[in-house]
């Protein structure tokens, strides 16, 4: 009975570990003040996408820089935050985190972005979003994103 209970054990840490390191690894990614970037650009497509798990879906914006022509993925808010609507081809500012998940692919986590003559805050000077609390802050009238 005890080596059945050992070899049971055994065979769980092997599935266990073997399932932990076969699933793709998802890049952790925080706000980081340092690595601020201001980006005006066109937005190119608009998409809502589950960026975390049990989590509302995000709007994420791909803008593509005035100059360059570099393209960035802005992840925005999550949708039920963002009261606005923003049409492809529609110019853009976005001021936030940038970062990158591999040689090609820029990223930016909004801070505030600039459209139509608005400001919006999204987060505050040190990265912390402003939707924090939940949908119910917002019923609230709380934590609401700032217009300048």
């Amino acid at each position: 009975m005890r080596r059945r209970t050992i070899f049971s054990l055994f065979l769980i840490l092997i599935v266990f570990t073997t399932l932990t390191f076969t699933q793709p690894q998802h890049i952790q990614h925080f706000y980081n003040v340092d690595k601020e970037v201001k980006v005006e650009g066109t937005i190119q497509q608009i998409s809502m996408e589950p960026l975390y798990k049990s989590r509302a879906p995000f709007l994420i914006l791909i803008l593509e820089q005035k100059d360059t022509r570099q393209l960035y993925r802005v992840e925005i808010s999550p949708a039920w935050f963002f009261e606005h609507d923003l049409h492809q081809g529609e110019s853009l500012v976005a001021i936030g985190s940038l970062y990158t998940t591999d040689e090609s692919n820029q990223n930016i986590i909004a801070r505030e972005i600039r459209f139509r003559g608005e400001t919006l805050i999204l987060r505050d000077k040190h990265g912390f979003p402003n939707w924090r609390g939940g949908p119910h802050m917002k019923k609230k009238g709380m934590r609401e994103g700032k217009r300048n």
